[in-house]
């Protein structure tokens, strides 16, 4: 994957907002992110996961290997779990030294560090994670960025139940 600018990161970031913005489903804003947030984030690899009662499910990847597509993990043994339940994000410059978690989980993987976002600002349904192969900090400018697609997502979820229930009002009118 070639790699882009800052400001080519922030245009990037700024045309998929927009895009959400006019989004008519959930799944089409998860489509526009998915599409977007590797190059955005400058990542190996991205994922959206949505959470399912007490599990989280993982919708979409986009990564340098596969990862847990389809696959289902109680919310309180993942990180993008972690992020939803605790409404906040979650950075892992290194994930041998994260407690609470299967590591063996991670560590079959090629993932040494991860960004977890939760996807709105009450009671999140949805998380996008960020990894990489290598550890370390991770980028301030990938974190700002990775955070600011997070909510523009959670704007457009908004937005999509928004228009979902006044199609929904006015087919009963």
């Amino acid at each position: 994957m070639a790699e882009i600018t800052v400001a080519e990161r922030w245009a990037l970031l700024a045309e998929t907002v927009r895009q959400m913005a006019q989004a008519r489903s959930a799944a089409e804003v998860v489509t526009l992110a998915h599409a977007a947030a590797r190059r955005i984030a400058r990542a190996d690899g991205i994922t959206i996961v949505k959470r399912i009662g007490e599990e989280t499910d993982y919708l979409a990847e986009d990564t340098i290997e596969p990862l847990w597509t389809g696959l289902q993990f109680p919310i309180d043994k993942c990180l993008a779990g972690r992020a939803m339940t605790e409404e906040r994000t979650i950075n892992v410059p290194d994930i041998t030294h994260v407690e609470d978690i299967p590591l063996n989980v991670y560590l079959a993987t090629f993932i040494r560090s991860l960004l977890a976002v939760p996807i709105g600002d009450h009671k999140p349904t949805h998380a996008i994670c960020a990894y990489w192969k290598e550890t370390g900090p991770i980028d301030p400018d990938a974190l700002l960025l990775f955070e600011a697609l997070a909510r523009g997502m959670g704007a457009a979820f908004a937005l999509v139940e928004i228009l979902d229930l006044a199609a929904r009002n006015s087919t009963k009118a």
